[in-house]
């Protein structure tokens, strides 16, 4: 899945083209910090980190016109952080997430969706009740809404992939029993999964994600117009 495939290295410029990175002046103990604390930051904070260094972290599709426009829909936290260490290790900005035509459908079925239907952005929608049976039907009542679920379409709609409902149902399947551990972002129930989540978790997370935000600022310096 796509969360799980991000690049798990410590921060490392030894493969940055010649230009000044971001993260050029910390040390290799530092960078190691970073590339895991910045996980504690939530969704809030990474996006007016990139907000005021236009990182994208919106998703795009495109119109009728051929231009792509903004959405309401954000990528998920892990895309949004590996577009930031992307950012930090090269100082280059990676394009944002687009959806293309082929996968977008903003009409409505009159019907209750069949398993070789498209899976269309626009047209399928969480907590669908008609989507839940059907989706429950294809995977022996297995399948669940939820991060799995979107990072598997996302993937596939980023790819200008619309997968039938029954060719979803064997990608999620898939996905689900190759996870095993949560993704690297989702820092509490990774802290729950080793025993670290005691009662003053939040107040842990509050510190170190203020750690990771002075960080960063020191070595992503907004553009002077910004100040």
């Amino acid at each position: 899945m796509t969360s799980r495939a991000r690049d798990k290295r410590p921060l490392d410029d030894r493969r940055m083209p010649a230009i000044k990175a971001p993260i050029a002046s910390l040390s290799p103990a530092e960078r190691e910090w970073l590339s895991e604390a910045i996980n504690y930051l939530n969704t809030a904070e990474l996006q007016r980190f990139c907000a005021a260094r236009i990182i994208p972290y919106k998703i795009y599709v495109e119109t009728d016109n051929g231009r792509f426009v903004p959405t309401r829909d954000a990528d998920r936290k892990g895309v949004i952080i590996d577009r930031v260490l992307h950012f930090l290790r090269t100082g280059i900005v990676k394009a944002q997430t687009t959806f293309r035509k082929p996968v977008i459908s903003t009409k409505k079925l009159n019907r209750p969706p069949v398993e070789a239907d498209q899976v269309l952005y626009g047209r399928y929608k969480n907590h669908d009740p008609a989507i839940l049976a059907l989706m429950k039907a294809l995977t022996d009542g297995k399948f669940e809404f939820g991060a799995v679920a979107q990072e598997v379409l996302r993937g596939c709609w980023s790819r200008n992939e619309a997968p039938s409902y029954r060719e979803f149902a064997r990608l999620w399947q898939k996905a689900a029993r190759e996870y095993s551990k949560p993704n690297p972002e989702w820092a509490f129930l990774n802290d729950r999964t080793q025993g670290k989540a005691g009662r003053d978790w939040k107040t842990l997370r509050t510190r170190k994600a203020k750690a990771v935000i002075d960080l960063l600022n020191r070595i992503a310096r907004l553009p002077l117009a910004c100040h």
